[in-house]
């Protein structure tokens, strides 16, 4: 009789231990998956990051793949926010504190969203002032440089990205997340082309707003006297001229707005 008694106990612990053993067990519960690691940072941090996290919390998925390039025509641009920030004075122009440090940021920007990256690291307002070309010739001095480059390689998109001259209020647009930098396209409309590459701009400033409404100014057409009305977008069709942020914009405000960007751009070239 105590032999039986042990028999039943032994079994009644064994079926209420039974859940709990098929989950320990590898094999047994296929329904279990152990738990991956993430790393990185989100995307609107101020720091780089190694996957983009959007609004559900879910990892995004690369826009499309394709190769663009970056170039600084007006290299020495600076915002006195980041100058502040590194300990030097408040100030819209520098050497080396400008916005061809931006390059980094959109490069892993770029590269999240399956676009390969290339920045031109040239210093256009450093060569024209050691060979005195006057600031008026920036966009002829850069040109060379530009083209060789798009002979040497197939781009998908080429941005000519620049700092806009006007205050915070005009250039900052807040919204969830955090605040943004404000952008906006400038199209010359002095060459045969222009309609292609306006094309271009207002798909990605459309997209931009479906991401961030707001974020994008839209395109500012120029032509005739008094602009340069080219912008060396008869290069290609797809060489476009973008206005990101004014002088009072910090650098995390530009990092969320590359990342925009970056996605807005990616989504386009792949025909979403």
């Amino acid at each position: 009789m105590k032999k039986k008694w042990q028999f039943y106990t032994w079994l009644i612990l064994f079926l209420f231990l039974m859940p709990f053993i098929t989950v320990k067990i590898p094999g047994l519960n296929p329904e279990v998956r152990e738990a991956v690691p993430e790393s990185g940072r989100l995307v609107y941090a101020a720091n780089l990051f190694d996957f983009e996290v959007e609004e559900d919390g879910e990892p995004a998925e690369p826009g499309g793949t394709g190769r663009a390039l970056m170039y600084f025509t007006h290299s020495h641009e600076a915002f006195a926010p980041i100058l502040q920030a590194k300990g030097g004075k408040a100030a819209v122009s520098h050497s080396k504190e400008n916005i061809m440090n931006l390059g980094e940021a959109f490069n892993s920007h770029f590269g999240m969203n399956g676009i390969e990256l290339d920045v031109l690291n040239y210093d256009n307002a450093g060569q024209m002032s050691q060979k005195g070309v006057p600031h008026s010739r920036a966009y002829k001095a850069i040109r060379p440089q530009v083209a060789k480059q798009m002979e040497a390689e197939k781009y998908d998109l080429v941005l000519d990205v620049h700092r806009d001259s006007l205050g915070r209020n005009k250039t900052t647009l807040d919204y969830k997340g955090g605040p943004y930098a404000k952008v906006y396209f400038v199209i010359g409309e002095d060459h045969r082309g222009h309609k292609a590459n306006r094309q271009l701009a207002e798909k990605i400033s459309a997209r931009m707003n479906e991401l961030v409404p707001g974020i994008s100014k839209g395109i500012f057409r120029k032509s005739g006297h008094g602009v340069d009305g080219i912008y060396n977008q008869d290069l290609g069709p797809h060489v476009l001229l973008i206005e990101m942020g004014g002088t009072e914009n910090t650098e995390e405000e530009l990092n969320r707005t590359a990342a925009i960007v970056a996605k807005a751009s990616a989504e386009v070239l792949a025909g979403r």
